[in-house]
């Protein structure tokens, strides 16, 4: 399989890579919090705003390190993790990382990562192993048992 259709295999999982991009994104806020010293954030569909010992509020937030997180953005993805519509979300930096880790553990068992690992499994020719189930070794240990597609000299 030639390069393009390999990442053609991966349009599929285009909704997936966005909920981790999105779950990205609230993490780069709250570490963003923490450097600022901000206790709490209220997200709304236009606006984040940020409190601690100086308040900012704007439809966008980039970090120091160039991270960009919309309000918009933001307020959809709080609005699935807390399961309630509110017109804002009032969330700690604690609150939004013990979401995101909560978010993070249910996407790893989640069908769409399933799918992903077999759609990997195919593009690269690799078995896969049921979860769970992975010997205890190393990449470089996997990589070594991977037959190749080379001739023998």
């Amino acid at each position: 399989m030639d390069t393009l259709k390999k990442a053609g295999a991966m349009l599929a999982h285009l909704e997936l890579f966005h909920r981790m991009l999105d779950l990205r994104g609230l993490l780069q806020l709250a570490a963003h919090m923490e450097e600022r010293g901000d206790r709490v954030t209220l997200i709304s569909p236009a606006s984040i705003t940020l409190i601690g010992a100086e308040m900012h509020s704007d439809a966008q937030v980039t970090t120091a390190k160039g991270a960009t997180i919309e309000a918009t953005t933001a307020y959809r993805v709080l609005q699935g993790l807390k399961g309630h519509e509110a017109p804002e979300y009032a969330v700690t930096r604690e609150e939004l990382g013990a979401l995101n880790a909560r978010a993070v553990a249910e996407l790893g068992e989640s069908d769409a990562l399933r799918a992903f690992e077999a759609t990997l499994a195919r593009i690269t020719g690799t078995p896969t192993e049921p979860a769970g189930e992975r010997p205890a070794r190393g990449r470089r240990g996997a990589e070594a048992d991977t037959p190749t597609e080379q001739p023998a000299a």
